[in-house]
């Protein structure tokens, strides 16, 4: 008997067997196939995200956006800075302490109806308004003030008040810089 006739025997002999591990392939590669479509579809949808749904958009010209929102980014920072520093300066220029004090100027009256109130911006400049009331007259007098002193003399009250003014500067100073980080 040939080679070929005994090959022919064998294979009808085992026909069953070898269709059987055929089937068994074809059910494995198309469970692979399967997997590996999900794979790609889900990697497809990982890719559309990054791209940002920009059809034609590959990874060049998606960092070269992300680039350009970066630049763009760093520009809007820079022109908020130089924004706030403009109105840190103006609000150096504010009023930042006020203190008031009410008291009785003449024994004659009846009630606390004189003052002595301090107006300050944050490097103690400002000015000291007195309001002396009496029943027959009334004055009013205003004092300039540099970095917390007045060439001109001053009460006790208008001292207690500049004080007051002088002390709430300090608080609302280092809440500020404690809210920005500094």
């Amino acid at each position: 008997m040939s080679a070929w006739e005994q090959l022919g025997l064998l294979a009808s002999a085992h026909l069953d067997i070898f269709i059987l591990v055929a089937g068994a392939l074809v059910v494995v590669s198309l469970v692979l196939a399967a997997a590996a479509l999900g794979m790609a579809l889900r990697l497809r949808r990982r890719y559309t995200g990054l791209m940002m749904d920009r059809d034609g958009l590959d990874l060049e010209g998606l960092l070269g956006h992300h680039g350009e929102l970066l630049q763009k980014g760093l520009r809007d920072c820079e022109d908020m800075e130089a924004r706030l520093d403009k109105a840190e300066k103006q609000l150096q220029l504010t009023v930042a302490g006020v203190g008031l004090v009410r008291y009785n100027a003449f024994r004659e009256t009846g009630s606390d109806l004189s003052f002595s109130l301090a107006l300050l911006d944050r490097d103690r400049n400002g000015v000291v308004l007195t309001s002396l009331f009496g029943r027959n007259e009334s004055r009013c007098y205003g004092k300039p003030v540099e970095q917390g002193q007045s060439n001109y003399h001053l009460s006790e009250e208008e001292k207690q008040a500049l004080e007051e003014a002088g002390s709430r500067i300090n608080v609302s100073v280092t809440s500020t810089h404690r809210r920005r980080g500094r």
